[in-house]
């Protein structure tokens, strides 16, 4: 921004000094010209009543270093004072009474008539000023000009230094904000530069992401040490009791280690579709087969537990991971057979343009706990409640506990 502004700045100086340098030695020149034909008017009236040796005499007081003056005869030829011998183009026309002034190389001259005769001029005084004087006048106005230039340029370099300092002390800042880890509220203030204090809301809203994933991978990790910790130490009891006090049939210590590796198995199985889910695409999935499917696989151990499990409700279509919604749909489902009562009634159908699936038993909902905490009213299936309403975002639906005085989960997703 420094560099553009004295640049553009450098530029508008530039294109504004030569016009004006063309302008001042212009202006110089008319003027020097002016001031000559003053001057030659002003010795020509006292040249007039004088012959010509009083003449001569006038002209040798008259000669300086600014001027030099010479007195022509009508033949043109140098009478008296400091001249060419012969008269120039300038005392030419002069001799036709008239006043005249020219350069003559990088000389000024004029010349005037002093006495005028019926015929023309009878003498003519003739006025050199050398261009030096000329020079030095227009090299003087020329550097004042320069010296102007310089300034400006000086003032635009400050205030864009200003500017640029101005903008970078909040990039700068909130550039250390972010390297250094520390919390929101640490955050440098607006500055009320539009477009930095977007910068910064961005920024904001990034960190607040990164905390919120940070949090929720945190709690992920603390659910999948927990759902996993929870069948090694069941099998881990099951094998050191039997190794205590062994019993008499090897096959039950069997069955109930095979037991836990299932409920093992479903965990790793549950994780890693929730790790995977984010490289799944959502596709359009008929929820009442789902149900019907998932409803036929948990009949035969619902009917060990005595208890009943069927499937109602009218096809569905909804937009989702079919794999996930029957992740889900076992851990609700087995949440309902651990933790529940009397008959489980799977049912699917819309509303409003949203599709779901109920899970309901005869029951009490939970009200003291929160069924979704990270400790506390879980299924002993796999990944948990708290894991599968993870898995139904993921999914993009929602698992919740709905309000009544039986248990009931239910399962949104988009029709």
């Amino acid at each position: 921004m420094l560099v553009a502004v004295v640049a553009v700045t450098t530029l508008a100086v530039t294109a504004f000094f030569v016009p004006a340098a063309i302008a001042i030695r212009s202006t110089q020149q008319s003027g020097a010209l002016l001031d000559l034909q003053r001057e030659a008017s002003i010795v020509a009236s006292q040249l007039a009543s004088l012959d010509a040796s009083e003449s001569a005499a006038a002209l040798a007081l008259l000669q300086s270093s600014e001027h030099t003056f010479g007195l022509y005869s009508d033949e043109g030829r140098l009478v008296a004072g400091i001249g060419p011998d012969v008269g120039d183009e300038v005392v030419r026309l002069a001799l036709g009474g008239q006043f005249a002034e020219r350069f003559v190389g990088d000389d000024l001259v004029a010349a005037e008539p002093v006495q005028v005769a019926p015929l023309g001029a009878a003498f003519v005084i003739r006025v050199e000023k050398p261009s030096g004087e000329i020079r030095a006048k227009i090299t003087r106005s020329l550097l004042l000009l320069a010296v102007a230039g310089a300034a400006v340029i000086g003032v635009a370099a400050l205030v864009g230094g200003r500017v640029a300092r101005r903008l970078n002390r909040p990039v700068e800042e909130l550039t250390e904000w972010a390297s250094s880890g520390r919390p929101v509220e640490a955050a440098p203030g607006p500055t009320g530069v539009v477009e930095l204090d977007e910068l910064r809301t961005a920024l904001l809203d990034d960190r607040a992401r990164i905390h919120g994933l940070l949090a929720r991978e945190r709690s992920f990790s603390s659910q999948v040490s927990h759902q996993l910790r929870t069948p090694v130490a069941a099998m881990r009891v099951v094998i050191e009791t039997e190794l205590a006090a062994p019993r008499d049939d090897p096959s039950v210590v069997l069955a109930e280690s095979l037991g836990q590796l299932d409920r093992l198995e479903s965990t790793i199985n549950s994780l890693l579709a929730l790790a995977r889910h984010a490289e799944r695409s959502l596709t359009s999935c008929d929820l009442f087969a789902l149900v019907r499917e998932r409803v036929g696989e948990w009949r035969p151990r619902a009917a060990l537990a005595d208890r009943t499990i069927r499937a109602v409700g009218v096809p569905v279509t909804a937009e989702g991971d079919i794999d996930a919604i029957g992740h889900i749909l076992d851990v609700v489902i087995e949440n309902a057979l651990l933790h529940g009562r009397g008959h489980i009634v799977v049912e699917a159908g819309r509303s409003s343009g949203v599709a779901w699936i109920d899970v309901s038993d005869e029951g009490e909902a939970p009200r003291s706990v929160d069924a979704f905490a990270d400790h506390g009213s879980e299924s002993a299936h796999g990944i948990g409640l708290r894991l599968a309403r993870t898995l139904a975002e993921s999914s993009g639906g929602r698992l919740e506990l709905l309000d009544g005085p039986t248990t009931t989960f239910r399962l949104s997703l988009s029709a």
